[in-house]
């Protein structure tokens, strides 16, 4: 066991490490760069073009790419290793035979372009099918899923939701072996940092004990630290560290993240936040004691989305962004984020679960609060399933819709920054199994607000009703053909100058289930 993984770490940076943390990040991009697995089937060149496409228009904002490249990371490789055996997957078994490498390809194009390039680790990744073809529908308990590793070392892993196991940084060896990978990929490759994504898939540690092995988690990230900045003195080249965790204190700790411990201690250049959710609590991180300046991001998840709001107008993610930018959070990290506008989909024949046009107009304004003018949505946050985590971070189990109503109000909260000056404020209620007769009482901060019946047979392809809630992020669900109807839309209008900067109060009574609600600031005239 390496005992120094226990001990602080107490680190030195140099001043290029500093002047490297003060880089712009307007937006980041954590680029899940194997979707769609099938442009792998296209040349390397046209691949690349495709890939860098948003990021090669002017006015883009993104200012670095955070690789999700991993694929079958711990196991299998991508890159030429001398640790790991290649992954095999159609396509890009091509572009090896042809000494591609597309690691280096990526990292390469993004220096050219004046880029950073993270490479984004995830922590606890499922076990990827080999060999892989695109398009291929594999269950997870398929043989080719079988991991060889976890098969002969099942003490290395964590029994849960996933039918293998997930690593368990418990373990002294998972811990090493992880090290050592990260290590020869920054020895290789003239990465700018990496990013420990603890969000993607839960748990890392003992499920139910987290916070009693939560110093193993600690030691993992220490280690990492501690190799990362042996590169840097041997390279010359400063390495960052990054983490994605959860969106709040309570909410990392849950799954034995001690995320202040780590930036009291210095482990962390920057820390990136959430992911399915609108609600994150920056003021509270930006408070932490930290021997650094630490970068605050957000990051927002396009794929796996907060429930109910899969491929949102552009309205709504002009909410969400302005929150997060008025909140001082100094980059915004899309993630699951289309690389190319929708036609360039088509261009390749590709499929289109990631064709949204709101994104494309995302990268182009999100980087800055000047350029996210125009009318925005804010909306109750929904609770629903995301089908890669057995913990609290990523799950937003605790939001407050749906939720039945009756003759007591019940108090939602809604988050929005801004807004006292608009030029008006609208309400939308969506409802479910409700007495058309009866009027819903709306309060906003104490005021109420007259509502009507708009529509009494709305629908919305993204309300399950009493049906079990699909997962978020299953695109093919969202694209069914028929949305659920019956339900009923009420709007309203309310004062702008009831607004608060921060959360709102609301308070909400009726019949039947309510399901969505939203509030839509309109821009004052120019």
């Amino acid at each position: 066991m390496n005992a120094d993984a226990f001990r602080p770490l107490e680190p030195v940076f140099t001043p290029a490490h500093l002047h490297a943390l003060g880089r712009r990040r307007r937006l980041v991009l954590q680029e899940d760069a194997n979707m769609p697995i099938e442009a792998f089937r296209l040349p390397i060149s046209q691949w690349l073009d495709f890939r860098f496409r948003h990021l090669d228009t002017p006015g883009c904002q993104i200012d670095g790419i955070w690789w999700d490249i991993g694929l079958a990371e711990d196991t299998y490789a991508i890159y030429p290793s001398k640790l790991l055996p290649r992954v095999r997957l159609a396509g890009f078994d091509d572009w090896c035979e042809q000494g591609v490498d597309w690691v280096g390809e990526l990292v390469a194009a993004c220096h050219a372009r004046g880029l950073e390039a993270f490479w984004s680790n995830r922590v606890c990744p499922v076990d990827f099918p080999q060999p892989f073809a695109p398009g291929e529908s594999i269950p997870h308990a398929d043989p080719r899923r079988r991991n060889p590793l976890k098969a002969a070392h099942p003490d290395w892993v964590n029994p849960c939701w996933w039918p293998q196991g997930l690593w368990n940084l418990a373990c002294a060896e998972v811990r090493e072996r992880k090290v050592a990978i990260l290590r020869e990929l920054l020895e290789t490759y003239a990465l700018d940092g990496i990013q420990l994504d603890f969000a993607r898939h839960t748990p890392c540690l003992p499920p139910g004990r987290e916070w009693e092995h939560r110093a193993h988690a600690t030691a993992f990230v220490r280690m990492v630290r501690r190799m990362m900045l042996e590169i840097e003195r041997e390279t010359g080249r400063p390495r960052l560290l990054a983490a994605r965790v959860g969106e709040s204190i309570p909410v990392n700790h849950a799954d034995g993240l001690e995320v202040d411990a780590w930036l009291a201690e210095g482990l962390l250049d920057l820390v990136n936040l959430g992911g399915r959710t609108t609600t994150v609590d920056v003021a509270v991180f930006r408070r932490l004691p930290s021997p650094l300046p630490v970068r605050v991001s957000v990051s927002f998840d396009g794929h796996h989305t907060n429930d109910g709001y899969y491929f949102p107008p552009l309205e709504y993610l002009r909410g969400v962004f302005r929150n997060f930018r008025l909140q001082d959070a100094d980059t915004i990290s899309l993630f699951n984020w289309a690389c190319a506008p929708p036609e360039a989909y088509d261009e390749f024949g590709l499929p289109g679960m990631m064709k949204c046009a709101a994104h494309t107009a995302s990268v182009f304004l999100a980087g800055e609060l000047a350029t996210l003018g125009g009318d925005r949505t804010y909306a109750v946050e929904r609770r629903g399933g995301y089908p890669w985590a057995g913990n609290a971070v990523y799950r937003n189990e605790n939001r407050p819709l749906p939720a039945p109503l009756g003759t007591e109000p019940i108090e939602l909260p809604l988050l929005v920054m801004d807004g006292a000056d608009s030029a008006s404020a609208e309400f939308r209620l969506v409802l479910r199994q409700a007495d058309p007769a009866v009027v819903p009482g709306l309060a906003l901060n104490g005021h109420p607000v007259p509502l009507r019946l708009e529509n009494p047979d709305w629908s919305d392809g993204q309300i399950y009703g009493d049906d079990p809630q699909p997962s978020a992020g299953a695109w093919s669900y969202y694209a069914r053909p028929n949305p659920l109807r019956g339900l009923q839309l009420w709007v309203g209008s309310a004062n702008p100058a009831w607004l608060e900067s921060g959360e709102n109060h609301l308070s909400l009574s009726g019949t039947g289930s309510a399901e969505k609600l939203e509030i839509t600031l309109r821009q004052p005239p120019a």
